[in-house]
């Protein structure tokens, strides 16, 4: 893949130089563990010199202002790699993650660990540092950082050993192509390595239920999704964002446009990630693939970006914390940037999702880990237990709304396939019934409309809890700090 004596003298270098040269993402990926199904690669150095960042501070410190900013990279480094297995047929949940990332200069694990409130560790003769966001960091070499999550010591044990090496091939020839893209352009690229992933019973039983497809195309639109083979997503900043999905399959894609721009919408729907704003992109086809642009506002960057985050970003910038400053103008200027960050996170999340659907269920999740990430370093004990009470409520919103999406789903099929002859023995008279297709269909509405409801009772609930919250802890700090909430 590349010139593995260019390799070795990087390395070299980079041991015995105080500033190494710019990492490549080739040699990043080369240290991330077998068996990861996504990547994404993030050149720092170019995100954080466009325009866009410029303009709206991203490479400010978090307590320096900004807190609100849709992603937190570490200034230190030049290059990240993110590497995960996701579950693609159970809502692309993680079964583990990993990031390399290309330092500027060496980072202290001891230092990682008392700005978090952790431990150092050595495994396998490799610096580490475990920190409570369910992570270890480890040294793959002085100007490479590792990161793990969740905090797995034996296979962060199993990837220190085989760190200390680079390694070619450690990903599918799909996500390496990424090396090719990543730098020419766009300075975010992520992919997902689909392949052989998708069931074709579950396609058929989710097309019937969102009627996404008509009965004249249906079999060949589950051979077309059956055959997906992955996902690329880039990202290019200049005054805004400019987003570019291109959605590849096995077999050339005959669909009309606007009908492959609606399968694309309901997918991202039934996978409870529908992003505000991709119904206005544009859509393409071209051989065996289907492509959506379009551009991203501050409010879609931050919901994108929860899908490729470092596990933790409490450590950037702890070269220039004072960590045993802990008097009351630090711990108010931290609460102060804490509660803003969560605050604008949840005006987000309420603003931009549908009251009446579940397809936002992911973004809710997803930001309750956002939200478990940030700094906490100096910040209120208090405002501390807010932030975990809230991060439980949107979990619980998330999880009712995936629930009642489950159960309208299941009861609808159940409703539908009924139709026809019943026996009924209720209230003491037996007697056959008919139930006609039409009569199951509009009952499996009513049942589906009923799950949708209960979900969405749960989500008023628990944003009134979180309001109610939110207004006593900002008066709380207010009053305690003698300065704005």
């Amino acid at each position: 893949m590349f010139n593995p004596l260019i390799r070795l003298l990087t390395v070299g270098l980079a041991i015995t130089a105080a500033t190494a040269d710019a990492s490549d993402f080739p040699t990043l990926i080369s240290k991330v563990p077998r068996g990861s199904n996504s990547l994404v690669l993030i050149d720092v150095d170019a995100v954080l010199a466009s325009p866009i960042a410029k303009a709206n501070g991203w490479a400010r410190r978090f307590n320096d202002g900004n807190a609100d900013r849709p992603l937190y990279l570490p200034p230190e480094a030049d290059k990240v790699a993110i590497a995960a297995k996701l579950d693609l047929v159970r809502g692309c949940a993680k079964n583990w993650e990993v990031a390399v990332m290309g330092m500027k200069e060496p980072f202290s694990m001891s230092l990682i660990a008392r700005a978090e409130g952790g431990y150092a560790d050595e495994i396998q003769g490799v610096k580490a540092a475990w920190v409570p966001s369910d992570a270890y960091f480890i040294e793959l070499d002085p100007q490479t950082l590792g990161l793990m999550a969740p905090a797995d010591r034996q296979s962060i044990a199993r990837w220190a050993e085989n760190g200390k090496t680079t390694q070619p091939g450690m990903v599918s020839d799909y996500l390496a192509a990424l090396t090719t893209s990543a730098g020419s352009g766009a300075q975010v690229v992520m992919a997902i390595d689909a392949a052989d992933a998708i069931q074709p019973h579950r396609v058929r039983a989710r097309l019937e239920a969102s009627k996404a497809a008509t009965s004249q195309n249906l079999d060949s639109t589950i051979e077309l999704i059956s055959s997906l083979k992955g996902l690329v997503f880039q990202i290019t900043f200049d005054t805004k964002a400019q987003a570019v999905a291109r959605i590849d399959f096995d077999v050339p894609v005959s669909l009309k446009e606007d009908v492959a721009k609606g399968l694309v919408l309901a997918a991202m729907e039934n996978l409870q990630f529908s992003l505000p704003g991709t119904e206005k992109w544009t859509c393409s086809i071209k051989g065996n693939s289907i492509i959506m642009a379009g551009e991203l506002d501050n409010d879609a960057l931050r919901r994108v970006f929860t899908l490729m985050e470092l596990p933790t970003t409490k450590f950037s910038s702890l070269k220039d914390e004072n960590i045993e400053d802990s008097s009351q103008a630090t711990i108010a200027k931290c609460s102060q940037a804490y509660f803003h960050a969560v605050d604008s996170m949840v005006i987000d999340l309420k603003k931009r999702t549908k009251v009446n659907s579940g397809g936002d269920a992911g973004w809710i999740e997803r930001y309750a880990a956002k939200i478990d990430r940030l700094p906490v370093l100096h910040v209120d004990e208090e405002l501390l237990t807010y932030g975990e009470k809230l991060t439980e409520t949107l979990r619980i919103i998330s999880g009712s709304r995936k629930m009642s999406n489950m159960q309208g789903a299941s009861a609808e099929r159940v409703a539908v396939g009924e139709a026809g002859i019943s026996y009924d023995d209720g209230y003491g008279y037996r007697a056959y019934n008919y139930t006609s297709p039409r009569v199951a269909e509009t009952n499996a509405g009513n049942i589906r409309a009923d799950a949708i409801s209960s979900g969405t009772s749960v989500k008023l609930q628990g944003w009134t809890l979180i309001d109610n919250a939110t207004l006593e802890i900002r008066k709380a700090m207010t009053q305690k700090y003698n300065m704005e909430f």
